[in-house]
């Protein structure tokens, strides 16, 4: 099962939207979502990771602590990070041409209940 959909603003349907950051030592980070026509609050995200269009920037910090033995290796890995962003981004734009009648709540609804039929 897998879904996307473009946010829009449950009052009047704008996807002209801000996103407030949170981010608060000993927690997740939180992404509160304002419509930015009627300024009414349209959701709020828990992340776990963040990563902005600088991916190998939030690489390079993950990986700091690490060591290689060549720098050719490490360039590598960053690319190949940087391209699996990217490829995932475009593949999340594709499911959206479609655009669903669905709610977000309603698609994560079917996430949890398909994942719980799955075993997953």
């Amino acid at each position: 099962m897998e879904n996307a959909k473009k946010e829009a603003c449950p009052k009047c349907n704008s996807e002209n939207l801000i996103n407030y950051v949170h981010v608060k030592t000993g927690e997740h980070i939180r992404v509160y979502v304002e419509c930015a026509d009627c300024h009414h609050y349209v959701a709020r995200y828990t992340l776990l990771t963040y990563t902005s269009d600088k991916p190998y920037e939030v690489l390079l910090r993950r990986l700091k602590c690490l060591e290689y033995a060549s720098g050719k290796k490490a360039l590598r890995e960053l690319e190949e990070y940087s391209k699996n962003i990217e490829a995932e981004f475009n593949h999340i734009k594709s499911l959206t041409t479609t655009e669903l009648a669905k709610t977000v709540e309603d698609m994560i609804k079917e996430k949890y209940e398909f994942e719980s039929c799955q075993g997953i």
